[in-house]
């Protein structure tokens, strides 16, 4: 295991990305701890982006295992890369649809929500990517292992 006296840019992604992603879920769970779904579901403003305690509660599954996993960069790298995926896939869905996933999420102002997913994905895949291309196989291999 890694000690945390010095980090590699991707754990330092993973922080940075996760404290936005927390930036946003602590706040609109307290403002809008609201899980109510289809036409009953309603959104805040918090910092621009709509939320809602289900809004809330994804952040907090994105951005915890990610915490979890800074001791441990080979992982974290292959973490982050997944959760840039599913960040991008949403915020996709964000920009075409103000009430995805069935209803639970409630984003009238959806642009702004897609821009908080692509802004996350992009520091998660730098981190991420700059892991893959620094790090040889062998070295990835034995990271868990210091």
């Amino acid at each position: 295991m890694t000690r945390l006296t010095r980090l590699e840019p991707v754990q330092w992604a993973a922080l940075i990305g996760s404290g936005l992603i927390l930036m946003w879920s602590i706040p609109g769970l307290i403002v809008n701890p609201d899980f109510g779904v289809g036409d009953a579901a309603s959104a805040e403003l918090v910092l621009g982006s709509d939320m809602n305690g289900w809004h809330a509660l994804s952040g907090f599954a994105v951005a915890i295992p990610a915490l979890l996993l800074l001791r441990r960069p080979d992982l974290e790298a292959v973490y982050i890369t997944l959760a840039a995926a599913s960040l991008i896939a949403t915020g996709v869905w964000a920009l075409f649809d103000t009430q995805p996933a069935g209803g639970l999420f409630s984003f009238p102002h959806n642009g702004t929500d897609a821009l908080l997913h692509f802004g996350t994905s992009a520091i998660y895949l730098a981190g991420a990517a700059h892991w893959f291309a620094t790090t040889r196989p062998t070295a990835r291999a034995s990271a868990g292992t210091r």
